[in-house]
Parts: C-alpha cells; sequence; structure tokens
C-alpha cells in the first residue's frame, strides 16, 4: 500500500475512534443524567454505547475518568458563557451572568445537577484549586466589582475581594438549593439576584442604592405571582 493510502487509512481509524469515543461520553452524560453517577456503571455504558467495557477501558480508564472528562468539558462550557458578564451597570452585568448561565443549565438540566452533586462528592470542585470553578466564578465577580466601583455606583468602602467573595456565595448557595431540587431555575434566578443586589447595597451610592431597592421590590412582586 502507498504511503497516501496508509496515511488515509490512519486518518479515518483515527476520526472512528474519535466518533467512538464521543458516543461513548454521550451515553454516558444520558445515563448520569437519568441515574446519578453513584448507579452509573461501566457494563451498562459499554452496552448502551454498544462496544465493549475493555474498549472503554482503553479509550478513557475507569468510570472516574469518563466523569472527569465530563465535568471538564462542563465546566469549559460554564466558563465561556458567564466569563465576559460586564455591562454598563452592575444591575445588567448580575443579569447577564445569571440568565446566561441558567440558558445553559437548561439545555440538559438533569445532567448538570448531577455533575454537580458528583463532582462535590469527588473533590473534582475543590476550592483550593486556583483553576477551578470556584476561583474562576470568584475572578468573575471580582471583576463586576471593579467595574461598578470605577464607574461610580460602589462608594468603594468595602474591600473589593470581600464584595466579590458575597456575590459569588449568593449564586453558590442557589445553586446547592437548584441541584438538591428544592428549587426550580426560576427560583434559582430570582434568589441569586435579590442576594447580589442586596451585596451591592451594602457599598453602594444613594442613588444607585434607591435603584436596587426597587429591583428587589419587583423581583419580590414578580416571586409572589
Amino acid at each position: 500500500m502507498s504511503r497516501t493510502g496508509l496515511a488515509r487509512g490512519n486518518s479515518t481509524r483515527q476520526a472512528n475512534k474519535e466518533l467512538r469515543k464521543q458516543r461513548i461520553l454521550n451515553e454516558a452524560r444520558e445515563l448520569i443524567a437519568q441515574q446519578g453517577f453513584e448507579a452509573f456503571t461501566l457494563s451498562e455504558l459499554a452496552q448502551k454505547a454498544e462496544v465493549s467495557v475493555p474498549t472503554i477501558h482503553n479509550l478513557f480508564g475507569k468510570k472516574y475518568d469518563i466523569f472527569r472528562i465530563l465535568c471538564t468539558e462542563m465546566v469549559e462550557r460554564i466558563e465561556s458563557v458567564v466569563g465576559n458578564p460586564e455591562r454598563d451597570d452592575p444591575i445588567a452585568s448580575a443579569q447577564a451572568f445569571i440568565d446566561n448561565l441558567l440558558a445553559l443549565y437548561r439545555k440538559d438540566e438533569a445532567f448538570y445537577r448531577a455533575a454537580f452533586v458528583a463532582g462535590e462528592r469527588t473533590g473534582l470542585f475543590e476550592h483550593n484549586d486556583p483553576n477551578g470553578i470556584f476561583h474562576s466564578s470568584l475572578r468573575i465577580a471580582e471583576r463586576i466589582c471593579r467595574n461598578a466601583k470605577e464607574k461610580g455606583y460602589l462608594k468603594g468602602n468595602i474591600d473589593t475581594y470581600w464584595l466579590a467573595e458575597q456575590l459569588f456565595g449568593c449564586q453558590r448557595l442557589a445553586r446547592q438549593d437548584w441541584i438538591n431540587g428544592y428549587i426550580d431555575l426560576p427560583r434559582y434566578r430570582t434568589q441569586v439576584l435579590i442576594g447580589m443586589y442586596m451585596t451591592y447595597a451594602a457599598d453602594a451610592t444613594p442613588e444607585f442604592h434607591a435603584t436596587l431597592r426597587a429591583q428587589i421590590d419587583t423581583l419580590i412582586q414578580e416571586n409572589k405571582s
């Protein structure tokens, strides 16, 4: 066989291998969404993906390795949709942040819920990881606070880092309530925004403080209806 033929054959095999890997990952995502990480097994995954268990081991490794790949992809998607939420004012930034995030979750809500639960149990979302989702979200919150201070919405009497921690905390608490099934996504949005607006209010200029109160009142009324 010519070199061209060999190269073409290798290219085809590599393409087929990538397609097989993607099919396995897609089936793993579906199984995790349906059953959770703990109940998900490689034998069932092999059956769904129409491959053997040794094939899965050769392509990925163990069950945890597959989950780690899916979680890495999930974090990358989250960072891509919330990575640049700055708008003309902090209220618009907060709304863009949460609306972009929840739009992503709605695409595959069961999987995101299950992945967050399993990710925390397996230590994939460690807070001390400088490249992890915790520090990434905190950096976004810091940018929002710095931008608000520079544009005169915040007085600057409270350290930006601590304001950012509280902003991120609002989102993290709501996410925990959501993944545990205590609230739905609309309530998730309301809870996050009210928490973020209250955090802004602690350092807001008088005019911005009045705007925040009006926004909070509106959200509370919407939640009652």
